[in-house]
């Protein structure tokens, strides 16, 4: 009887540390940079109140660049369109705008994402800060 509890105590082990190893989602986050915008700075063209993914311009929102490669705008951003994010010392966004990347700004293509401001001075006192994002998880 001891050797089968002794057994069973083992299995029960090596099941649970599988489950924790192999079982356990991993966090997935991104050293990136990031840097404010507002409807005023993008001037008449895109001051249209919405979003790349159609919903309205607001406070929580994040841009990502895209890069217009063979006639067509590609997202190389590691963070996708939709995604829930957390930015460490920042809160909660949700990846929702576009933001098209220039040459003059090669250093800010796919590594940064643009946080929105309602208000214009508070997007330029922004700056560029270096941040570390999560990509939040939905509960399943």
């Amino acid at each position: 009887m001891k050797n089968l509890i002794t057994i069973v105590l083992v299995v029960m082990i090596l099941v649970i540390s599988y489950a924790v190893i192999f079982c356990t989602p991993k966090e997935e986050f991104y050293y990136m940079t990031s840097t404010g915008y507002s409807c005023k700075e993008i001037g008449e063209k895109w001051n249209d109140g919405f979003t790349a993914t159609m919903t309205p311009v607001r406070e929580g929102v994040v841009a990502i660049n895209v890069d217009w490669i063979n006639n067509e705008w590609k997202v190389k951003s590691p963070l996708k369109l939709g995604q829930k994010i957390y930015i460490e010392g920042k809160g909660y966004f949700s990846v929702e705008d576009t933001g098209p990347f220039t040459e003059e700004n090669f250093h800010f293509d796919m590594w940064n994402l643009d946080i929105f401001y309602k208000n214009y001075d508070d997007a330029k006192a922004h700056g560029i800060e270096d941040i570390k994002v999560y990509v939040v998880r939905e509960a399943k």
